[in-house]
Parts: C-alpha cells; sequence; structure tokens
C-alpha cells in the first residue's frame, strides 16, 4: 500500500485554535441586562449615599445650631492638658480663639492659678473616672467674668470639660446678698439680735413672757413749748443727736431700746435676753441719760433736762404689726414705769418700789411718797440718787431718807 502524507509538525505539543464564537443577539441581550443591572445598583448605591450625606449634613447643621444655642464652653484636653478641641459658645468672650489653643497646654494660655485649676481636675476625672467641678474667674477686656467647669474623662487619655459663664449669675447673687445684708442692718436697727433670728427661722407670731425685768421711759422737760417755737430742721437735729447718744449708753449696758414716742424714750433690761443685773444696768442707763442730756438745749433756750420713770417685774414682749413691725412690751410693769415718769419732777429718776427693793442696797435714793397709780391706788416711790459708794460703813444701811417733794 501506498504510504499516507502526514501533516507537517513543528515539534511543539500546541493544541489547534478554535475558531472564535460568533455573538448572538441572545448573548447582546443579557450583557444589556447586566449592565442595566449594575446601574441601578450604582444609582441605589449612589442614592443612598446621597440620602446619607444629606442626614449627616442635617445632624451636623442640628448639632451647630445646638452648640450655638448652648451657652457653654466645650473643651476636650489630654491628660498633660493639652488642648484637641474647643468649641466656644456665641458672644462668649474667651481669652484666646480656637486656633491658638489646640495644641498648646493651659499653662500656656490661661493665668498659672486657673491652669492649675484646670490640670487638677483633669487629673481628678481621669484618676477617679468622677465627673469633677471647680469654680474660677478671668479678667477678659476689662472685666471680671466668672465661670464654673464640670470635666468628665472621655477617654483614657482625655477628658471633656464644659465650662459654663456665670457672670451675670454672680452678679445678681452678689446684689442679692447686698440687698440681704441691707434688710438685715435693718432689722437689726429695729429689732434686737435675737429676735431677728427668730423671724429668720419662723416668720410667725413672736411672743414672750419675762418674770424679771426693768423698764424705763423718759421724756424731755418742756419739750412740746419748745418745739412750738423752732424750726424743724433745728428740732429734728437736737433730737436725733440725744437719742443716738442714748443709744449708745443703751448699747454699752446691755440695755434694749423699745421706741421712741415724740420726745419719749423707752427702755427695758433683762429682755430679750435675761440678765441678773437688769435693775442695776438700767439705773445706771437712767443716770448717764440725765448727765449727757444736760449737754443738749434747743437753740435761744436752757440746757434741756429728763423726767425719767423706772419700774421692775414681769412683762411680756413681742413683734406685732403687719408691714410696719414693732417689738414691744406689755404688762402692768410697763404701766407702773409710765405713770413713775408721768408723775416724776424734772431733771429726777423716779423708781417704783420694785426696783427700789432690787436696789437698796447697791444704790441711793431718796423717798418720794406715794403716788397714785390708774388701776393700782397709791404706790410709794423713790427718787434714784446715785451708786452707793463703795467705801460705805455698813453696806446693808438704807440710805433712803425721807423727802415730801410732791
Amino acid at each position: 500500500m501506498g504510504s499516507m502524507a502526514r501533516p507537517e509538525s513543528n515539534g511543539s505539543n500546541e493544541v489547534p485554535q478554535t475558531p472564535a464564537r460568533v455573538a448572538t443577539g441572545e448573548d447582546t441581550d443579557m450583557a444589556e441586562e447586566r449592565a442595566d443591572r449594575s446601574s441601578k445598583e450604582l444609582r441605589a448605591q449612589l442614592d443612598a449615599l446621597r440620602r446619607e450625606h444629606a442626614e449627616q449634613q442635617a445632624e451636623l447643621q442640628r448639632m451647630r445650631a445646638l452648640l450655638a444655642a448652648v451657652p457653654d464652653l466645650i473643651i476636650r484636653l489630654q491628660r498633660d492638658g493639652t488642648y484637641l478641641d474647643f468649641v466656644s459658645a456665641k458672644d462668649m468672650p474667651v481669652l484666646l480663639p480656637h486656633r491658638e489653643r489646640i495644641g498648646r497646654r493651659v499653662s500656656q494660655v490661661l493665668p498659672p492659678d486657673v491652669a492649675a485649676a484646670y490640670e487638677h481636675a483633669t487629673a481628678s476625672a481621669l484618676a477617679t473616672g468622677q465627673t469633677q467641678s471647680f469654680s474660677y474667674q478671668l479678667h477678659i477686656a476689662d472685666q471680671t467674668r466668672y465661670y464654673e467647669a464640670r470635666v468628665a474623662p472621655s477617654g483614657p487619655d482625655e477628658v471633656l470639660m464644659v465650662v459654663r459663664d456665670v457672670t451675670a449669675r454672680h452678679a445678681a447673687d452678689q446684689a442679692l446678698r447686698a440687698e440681704k445684708e441691707r434688710s438685715e442692718h435693718l432689722l437689726r436697727n429695729i429689732f434686737p439680735p435675737s429676735i431677728v433670728e427668730q423671724l429668720k427661722q419662723s416668720p410667725g407670731q413672736i411672743s414672750q413672757r419675762f418674770d424679771a425685768a426693768t423698764v424705763l421711759f423718759a421724756d424731755i422737760v418742756g419739750f412740746t413749748s419748745a418745739a412750738a417755737s423752732l424750726p424743724p430742721s433745728d428740732l429734728v437735729h437736737t433730737l436725733n443727736a440725744i437719742f443716738s447718744a442714748f443709744d449708745a449708753i443703751a448699747e454699752r449696758l446691755g440695755i434694749e431700746k423699745i421706741k421712741t414716742i415724740g420726745d419719749a424714750y423707752m427702755a427695758v433690761g433683762g429682755v430679750p435676753v435675761p440678765s441678773l443685773q437688769h435693775a442695776d444696768a438700767v439705773a445706771q442707763m437712767a443716770l448717764a441719760m440725765r448727765a449727757v442730756v444736760s449737754q443738749f438745749a434747743f437753740p435761744g433756750h436752757p440746757p434741756l433736762s429728763l423726767r425719767i420713770g423706772i419700774a421692775s417685774g414681769p412683762v411680756v414682749a413681742g413683734v406685732i404689726g403687719q408691714r410696719k413691725f414693732i417689738y414691744d412690751l406689755w404688762g402692768d410693769t410697763v404701766n407702773v414705769a409710765s405713770r413713775m415718769e408721768s408723775t416724776g419732777e424734772p431733771d429726777r429718776i423716779q423708781v417704783a418700789d420694785s426696783t427700789y427693793q432690787a436696789l437698796r442696797e447697791r444704790f441711793v435714793f431718796a423717798h418720794r411718797g406715794e403716788v397714785q397709780v390708774k388701776g393700782k391706788g397709791a404706790l410709794p416711790t423713790y427718787f434714784l440718787l446715785g451708786p452707793r459708794p463703795s467705801d460705805s460703813d455698813d453696806p446693808a444701811t438704807d440710805f433712803a431718807t425721807s423727802t415730801d417733794r410732791s
């Protein structure tokens, strides 16, 4: 048989190439479908991104509006006091703006005492994990401003600090304190200190009975006739000087001034703070008042003198009034003391028997006689002359002498 011809070989193992398949219409449709699907997915993703971006922008706007509305300074600090972020409230004065703080330490920006407070609060917040609070003040633009700060840990090595400007509140508090002090000063000019404290603690009705007190009434002799011819300024000036001198004596001796009525002056010993020496103190005040008033005179008139009455015994004391308050006394002792003054003599100190019995061993008296007292009848009275001499031979001797000066 004749041999068959073999294909020529180039000595390689290459597989013969299959001719490329011609794309059909079906293949084109599938490709377009895939492309369309991918396009829709991309558009959906793009729309989602756009919505997310819009929400983020809206949230950013809300946060900006919130920060603008919050009257606080918000600060992020590292453990070493380095500023990480700084957002100041609108219209809140600051020492340095944001750009000059970031990356710098508080000790490079704030006064030493304020920086030390920042650093201490930061260290304490990080060490304890608890919010720390402190207050400080800064001098900004020729004004002292006051701040309150709260510091909370916001990470292992950083804190978030919220600072509020409380300058307006501080000024209001200062004004309130000043007004309170003025009011309290006014109250202390009207009421005894112990009564002021009672009014502050329980503003209801205040009344108390005192079993041992000494009441004094004093009246300026000839005041009514002199007042009719004096200019008001001269009258008020002289009375103010006299009563101010009496007030000083009362304060020195621990006597409580009750009130003045025209030219009359009323005071009490042993009220509202009980004292075993109430009668002695009032007697000393009466003698001092008599000596002081002689140094005064209305223009064109002779030196003034007093008519003084004193009585000892139980009294009731209390605060009365709704709009204009007064601390006053009531009781038989008050009535007798008033009668001792009204029935007394110029430049004399007339005392009831109750006061005489309390003082007879330490003061000198002259027996005046009996005085008719409304509702009481005839009562024995005495004129107080002065303290008994310390070198008396017999301290128990009764120095009252029988004199009728009625």
